[in-house]
């Protein structure tokens, strides 16, 4: 069976609760069949190869970068099967029907698909976000066909057996109550349930125990047969193969998959997305009473989807409020007061208004002041812009950051599908680091009025004495 993991590109939670709080630590991945060994293996970063994309016949992406530093193929099949596309009424599908993929399919058992790839020294894992389902193998360049054929049975046969799925209910439905035990994540989804109360969003990733107790196995069968298909599928490779070849067994790994397009409602998203998700008019506070050693905060505001102008200018003002430990939240509130256990921020790359999250951990007498002080710094980076050197702080490590992330094989396959996917084109992937260098201190400024005004204030601490 599968081993449920998580895979670490953010700094750890010791320095900052935030990095618990992101969209990407919320999703919850599988890691299969040896998993890190190959999955870490080092590479250029992007930019040594030309990347190259294709779009089949069935409407099936595949983009391809060649790698000749090592003899190893990483594959990402990306898929818009998310809580983005769930219904009102069908929260948590998107994670359930993932999970229940490696249950087995027409031609594999559970135990075959766990180990499929770990005889040739290969790893396969999962992950599902709020915009995408990622399946992805990393194996050597030899195994390619076995990595793809597997890849592509997960997405075309999954077999759904009654049996399976009522047991993968149960893990769900006991993941939600122990989630609903973790004070810092119960902050965030109330935070997100209040900032996005229309918006698909706000349901969380794995819906409620009352909308995963209702799905059945025709209604988790519908939504596979409906959202993993060719046209609503990206494919990226990265690794030692011609982009010829490598075109070539994607094309016939793939030639299974369903071809019909995505449901009309979803392609209509983006023109309603303003109204499901409108900018809050006042600050709104949601406080929840948990017997907890401390208080959990988290603020919340609403920024703006991946591609948009004020995208690289929101990067860069979550870098100088706090991210990191030269940020403003973790000096001001935690080295220079005293006043929080954690503290951090983050700005999320979504195909939707991504949310902006200040978030801490604090002693629940502190909680007043530690919320203050959060607000206090939002504001105070609107009324006064960033100094010279601490814009080139935040620069130098948004750009550090990426560079870093590039060098792993995986991330130069998951990275330009990831963007691709979202609709903004997996160039954007190469564009930020010069979008990010032209971001200058007034325009995080502006930024700033214009996104930090009204806030959701989440709270999760025990009863005030």
């Amino acid at each position: 069976m599968p081993r449920h993991g998580g895979r670490a590109s953010r700094p750890g939670l010791s320095r900052r609760l935030a990095s618990l709080l992101t969209l990407t630590a919320l999703a919850i991945p599988v890691l299969t069949a040896g998993g890190a060994p190959v999955a870490a293996a080092q590479a250029p970063p992007q930019g040594a190869a030309p990347l190259s994309r294709h779009v089949l016949p069935s409407g099936l992406v595949v983009l391809i970068r060649e790698n000749r530093t090592a003899d190893l193929v990483a594959v990402d099949v990306l898929v818009r099967a998310a809580p983005r596309v769930e219904e009102a009424d069908e929260g948590g599908a998107a994670f359930f029907v993932r999970e229940v993929l490696f249950r087995g399919t027409a031609r594999r058992s559970a135990a075959d698909i766990a180990t499929g790839l770990e005889a040739v020294g290969g790893s396969l894992s999962a992950l599902t976000s709020f915009d995408y389902t990622e399946l992805a193998a990393v194996a050597p360049t030899a195994a390619t066909d076995a990595a793809l054929d597997l890849l592509a049975d997960l997405v075309t046969d999954a077999r759904f057996d009654p049996a399976d799925v009522e047991a993968q209910r149960r893990i769900s439905l006991a993941r939600l109550r122990a989630r609903a035990d973790q004070p810092a994540a119960r902050a965030f989804d109330l935070a997100l349930a209040a900032l996005y109360p229309l918006h698909p969003y706000g349901k969380g990733l794995l819906g409620s125990a009352e909308t995963v107790s209702a799905l059945s196995r025709d209604r988790l069968t519908a939504f596979y047969r409906t959202f993993y298909t060719a046209p609503n599928m990206v494919v990226s490779l990265a690794g030692n193969l011609p982009a010829e070849v490598a075109l070539r067994k994607v094309e016939q790994a793939f030639a299974r998959l369903r071809r019909q397009p995505p449901p009309h409602r979803v392609r209509l998203l983006r023109v309603v997305e303003g109204a499901l998700a409108p900018r809050p008019a006042q600050r709104r506070e949601v406080r929840e009473v948990r017997q907890t050693a401390q208080a959990s905060i988290v603020v919340a505001y609403l920024g703006v989807p991946a591609g948009h102008r004020d995208w690289a200018a929101l990067r860069a003002l979550s870098a100088i409020l706090g991210e990191g430990l030269s940020s403003r939240l973790f000096v001001e509130i935690r080295e220079k007061r005293g006043l929080a256990y954690a503290v951090g921020s983050s700005f999320s790359t979504l195909a939707g208004p991504a949310p902006i999250l200040l978030s801490a951990g604090t002693d629940p007498a502190n909680e007043t002041r530690v919320v203050e002080a959060l607000l206090g710094e939002a504001a105070r980076l609107g009324e006064a812009a960033a100094a010279p050197g601490e814009m080139d702080r935040a620069r130098q490590r948004i750009i550090g950051v990426h560079a870093i992330d590039h060098e792993d094989l995986r991330r130069q396959a998951f990275l330009p599908g990831f963007y691709e996917l979202l609709g903004v084109g997996y160039a954007f992937d190469g564009r930020i680091p010069d979008l990010v260098s032209r971001v200058r201190a007034e325009d995080v400024q502006r930024a700033a009025r214009l996104y930090l005004q009204h806030p959701v204030v989440a709270v999760v601490a025990p009863p005030a004495r």
